[in-house]
């Protein structure tokens, strides 16, 4: 494939993306000051919420407030809802058109045991009917793009990610993103690009792949074994919002600057402060700290930083631990 179209403007359904690159929702992480962050330094084709569940935001859950927050300056926003019950998931996915989402997309890949136990996330995969109409229910509740986020199969014994692609496709589903494990495989096993190129050659509409991407070589990699039609970034961006900018220019073969110490420093902070606006201090220097931890990557004493960091409760020390250790 041309490679180089992966960082052009593209059209899925009425939705439309500068580029092929997208930010993965992260549970715990992709809020706004985290999607800002990406935004601003990397320009992603596509922001990603935290994974909202559709049955607390169709009885007007006043906690899902912090997920449906957005900010003027960021790019266009999927958000990601979990459930199994269409009447929900169509209703969530209403009120998430409404509140200004470019995208809605039904998580059906998430391993955590919390989701799984009411048979949301990857489980759903063991019903692949229900997935179908779980995206029937969806795209006739709005006007936007709908996707799915799946895996290549719920465990090691059933690996159906191309008969739910298949459904998918054929409840009206704008695009499928492909995580490259099945739902019992841990983040270190190595991601499975034939099952993820069977499920691109199975379907139509777009496919983008994700799973171990932190660089130009890793999203070759992926683009190459797989014929995707452009790529996902979930954990390679977690401190890393350049991660973007980086493989754009990587793939272009365009020359790359990272960051210094002192400006990955400064971003951090600004990440800190936004949270302190729509969080308040305490809370948000509980969250950022498990943040500080993949910024902090790269950096001299970067363990001695780790260390003391989770030990931090208040604005002041989190600042002059930063400013200490990102010179």
């Amino acid at each position: 494939m041309n490679l180089q179209a992966i960082t052009t403007q593209t059209k899925i359904g009425n939705l439309i993306i500068g580029n092929r690159i997208l930010q993965a929702p992260l549970a715990g992480y992709s809020n706004m000051p985290f999607r800002l962050a990406c935004w601003e330094h990397g320009r992603p084709g596509l922001l990603g919420t935290e994974m909202i569940s559709a049955k607390s935001l169709a009885f007007a859950n006043k906690k899902n407030e912090k997920y449906l927050l957005l900010n003027k300056n960021e790019g266009p926003v999927q958000y990601q809802i979990w459930g199994t019950e269409p009447e929900y998931l169509a209703t969530a996915a209403k009120i998430c058109e409404d509140r200004g989402a470019a995208a809605i997309d039904i998580n059906c890949g998430c391993p955590v045991r919390k989701v799984n136990a009411s048979g949301s996330g990857v489980s759903i995969m063991k019903k692949p009917e229900l997935i179908g109409k779980c995206i029937s229910a969806m795209k006739k509740a709005v006007n936007i793009a709908v996707s799915a986020k799946i895996r290549i199969g719920p465990n090691n014994e059933i690996f159906n990610g191309v008969e739910v692609a298949k459904i998918i496709e054929d409840a009206g589903a704008d695009f499928i993103t492909v995580h490259g494990r099945h739902g019992k495989e841990s983040y270190n096993m190595p991601v499975r690009y034939e099952e993820i190129s069977k499920i691109v050659d199975s379907v139509k509409i777009p496919v983008f792949g994700n799973g171990n991407i932190v660089d130009g070589n890793t999203a070759k990699e992926m683009l190459d074994k797989t014929n995707c039609f452009g790529i996902m970034i979930g954990r390679g961006c977690m401190g890393n919002p350049w991660v973007f900018a980086k493989i754009k220019a990587e793939i272009l073969k365009k020359q790359w600057i990272p960051p210094s110490p002192a400006e990955v420093g400064e971003v951090l902070l600004t990440n800190y402060n936004r949270l302190i606006e729509i969080m308040g201090e305490e809370p948000a220097t509980r969250h950022i700290r498990k943040l500080a931890c993949f910024y902090s990557k790269g950096i001299i004493g970067s363990r001695d930083f780790r260390m003391k960091v989770n030990q931090i409760t208040d604005k002041q020390s989190f600042e002059s631990h930063v400013k200490i250790h990102f010179t």
